[in-house]
């Protein structure tokens, strides 16, 4: 049986999402593979701030902001939708080829990591350390612990130390500034899966 796209994207909740457009925006940029992408790939680059920025605001429960987020999420999901689909026909059914879109595969092998990261905490411990730590994942070979001291963007570029245990402490932070946290989980495929991202201020 063929591989395929699945669409898992379209269900998944309003965080997860967006993870799941930065993951394909990431994969997909400057991919050979991919030289000729439709708009949509630049306007998912574009569009995905603006949905972060709404699925936060929505928190508060504003009717109006729910409605924005809806909005917006709405037309992530049709970007991904229209990338999904230029991917399927490029790739023709090359199990690789549509790895390396970001997307979410069919026949994906037991040791493949779950697609979702629930939830990442956040410890602060003595001044300027602070510790990361996710569920273990099934399949993971490896973890990358990142920060940045910047709202995040796509064109983002993490700090990163990287091991095999799923919860690292960063020590020589700067203490009463604030960072932004997450957690990469590399599958045995190559496969990344990215955590929500979780700021603090660092004591």
């Amino acid at each position: 049986m063929e591989d395929v796209i699945l669409t898992s994207y379209k269900y998944l909740r309003d965080g997860d999402t967006v993870l799941a457009g930065y993951r394909v925006v990431e994969k997909m940029e400057n991919n050979s593979d991919f030289s000729d992408a439709p708009p949509a790939l630049a306007a998912t680059k574009k569009l995905l701030p603006d949905v972060l920025a709404a699925v936060n605001n929505a928190k508060g429960r504003d009717v109006e902001a729910i409605q924005l987020k809806n909005n917006l999420k709405d037309e992530l999901v049709g970007l991904l939708t229209e990338l999904a689909d230029y991917v399927t026909l490029k790739c023709k059914g090359d199990r690789l080829k549509l790895l390396s879109s970001g997307f979410p595969i069919s026949g994906a092998s037991s040791t493949q990591v779950e697609q979702v990261i629930e939830k990442l905490e956040v410890d602060l411990g003595a001044p300027g350390q602070a510790t990361t730590t996710v569920k273990r994942l099934r399949g993971a070979r490896a973890y990358m612990h990142q920060y940045t001291t910047e709202t995040p963007v796509a064109e983002t570029v993490w700090h990163h130390e990287a091991g095999k245990l799923p919860s690292h402490t960063f020590s020589g932070l700067k203490s009463m500034e604030k960072y932004w946290f997450r957690v990469v989980a590399v599958a045995a495929d190559g496969e990344n899966i990215i955590s929500p991202v979780v700021w603090r201020v660092i004591q």
